[in-house]
């Protein structure tokens, strides 16, 4: 029976911890996503009522009294992950348009959007082309050291949680337009 020298054997050694690491960063996003899933329900309102008493548009644009469209208030996520470094950021916006940067590390900063980057950021939340991007399947992607983004938009009103995940690699096809730009937006705001 041959023998197995302990250089034999690193390389496997090695991919324990590896896979420790990504486990570990699997559970922190899933623990991230369910507390703010908690934090979001828990502040809409039960009755599909908003607060100022009329039924819910189930997140829809409704007219504003000058006639133009104007979107409920949303508040968004942007969680960036991958590339060279391995970069693990998530952002948060919102309504009011506060936002919370966390890095991987965990150091945090935060700051606000702008009066215009806040309408366009509620306009794009209330985007129709986010529920279809949310609704199809995730094609496997030709880039290789890509970030990886997961926009969620949490709808006033009773209407909901909307996600969508992408891979930003230009050469794929079919990618989310309005996920896109919401990612733009907040990447640009938040200077990430």
């Amino acid at each position: 029976m041959a023998e197995t020298s302990p250089a034999g054997n690193r390389s496997a050694i090695r991919a324990v911890p590896a896979r420790m690491t990504f486990l570990r960063t699997i559970v922190r996003h899933a623990a991230a996503v369910g507390a703010l899933a908690l934090l979001i329900a828990a502040c809409a309102p039960a009755d599909g009522v908003d607060p100022a008493g009329s039924p819910s548009s189930g997140g829809r644009v409704s007219p504003s009294p000058g006639g133009s469209v104007s979107p409920r208030p949303a508040s968004v996520s942007v969680y960036r992950t991958g590339g060279f470094a391995g970069v693990n950021d998530q952002i948060t916006v919102d309504p009011a348009g506060a936002w919370t940067l966390t890095d991987r590390a965990g150091n945090t900063k935060s700051g606000k959007l702008t009066t215009s980057e806040r309408a366009e950021l509620q306009t794009l939340a209330a985007d129709p082309r986010l529920d279809t991007e949310a609704a199809r399947p995730t094609a496997p992607t030709t880039c290789a050291d890509a970030f990886q983004y997961t926009v969620s938009v949490y709808r006033t009103g009773g209407a909901g949680k909307v996600t969508v995940m992408y891979t930003d690699c230009p050469s794929d096809e079919n990618l989310p337009e309005a996920a896109r730009a919401i990612t733009a937006l907040v990447g640009n705001a938040t200077r990430i």
